[in-house]
């Protein structure tokens, strides 16, 4: 017996609306139990306090229910977000308590062991090999560790026929300045429509999350944007912004979103989508000619 804990989070951010989205599929497409976690109210940082101080008061009470088989939690690997969002079904007693999660970078190891140690987890799914390795290498006593890469359901997303595309190439969300300093001015001078996200002290998605002024407001802006373009920029975060990811390269949905809208990826390759693919999905840069690549 599997029950998932869907989120009820109060948010329409766009990674909240993926994580609900997942919830959903997994809920729709499985034998799954499902129930729904607490309602996290905004403010988020106020409820989100409430629930985990209450995971902690009441737990010595809360512990003496028990749940039968496994516990599912998806995403988001913070504290006061996994014990709110799974309210209260991750302080019942379980067999099984399992969290799968993205975002786990090399600087963030400390503080999710620590998560981890304190919720119980009896099996960690990790969507990065080199985060699944690390936290396999700590033997946190009955947790089992295992590598389950992100997703996408092609369905979500669509295509144009190369022909009616628009956009020669597309960055979108995290810019790396040395790419698009080696490429804007050469699109401009060979007439190469080039799309990309501003990025400046006030504007960078990776930083100061998603914020006003995106490229594309909303989720539909979004999947035309991308059906859009004859081309997409993929660099792993490790490389765009290397104090947020440490060393650890693994796909983000940027290289998936860009596969379902059959664009062309050109960028910097990761070892996780080799070993999926078994093949090498991404055009490596030519830093010599750049926009004659292009």
């Amino acid at each position: 017996m599997i029950t998932l804990i869907t989120s009820r989070i109060r948010d329409k951010s766009p990674d909240i609306d993926l994580l609900q989205r997942f919830e959903q599929y997994c809920a729709t497409h499985s034998s799954w139990f499902v129930k729904q976690g607490a309602i996290v109210f905004n403010p988020r940082n106020i409820s989100s306090r409430v629930y985990a101080g209450a995971h902690t008061m009441l737990k010595p009470i809360l512990r003496k229910r028990k749940i039968r088989g496994a516990v599912i939690s998806l995403g988001l690997p913070y504290r006061l977000t996994l014990f709110s969002k799974t309210f209260p079904y991750f302080t019942y007693d379980c067999d099984l308590r399992v969290l799968w999660t993205y975002d786990v970078w090399e600087p963030d190891y400390n503080r999710v062991e620590k998560m981890v140690r304190e919720a119980k987890i009896d099996l960690l799914l990790l969507s990065s090999s080199q985060a699944a390795a690390h936290f396999a290498e700590l033997n946190i006593p009955g947790c089992e560790v295992h590598w389950i890469g992100e997703t996408v359901d092609p369905e979500d997303y669509v295509y144009k026929a190369w022909d009616y595309r628009k956009t020669d190439i597309l960055s979108f969300g995290r810019t790396w300045h040395k790419y698009h300093e080696a490429i804007s001015e050469g699109c401009i001078a060979k007439n190469i429509e080039y799309r990309y996200q501003e990025r400046n002290d006030e504007i960078d998605v990776a930083v100061q999350g998603l914020k006003k002024g995106l490229q594309f407001p909303t989720r539909d802006d979004f999947v035309e944007g991308l059906a859009d373009a004859k081309i997409c920029i993929c660099f792993p975060r490790c490389v765009t912004h290397p104090a947020l990811a440490g060393n650890v390269s693994t796909i983000t949905l940027r290289y998936l979103q860009a596969m379902a809208s059959k664009c062309l990826i050109i960028g910097s390759a990761l070892n996780d989508l080799k070993d999926l693919l078994n093949y090498d999905a991404v055009i490596e840069v030519d830093w010599e000619n750049p926009v004659e690549q292009i």
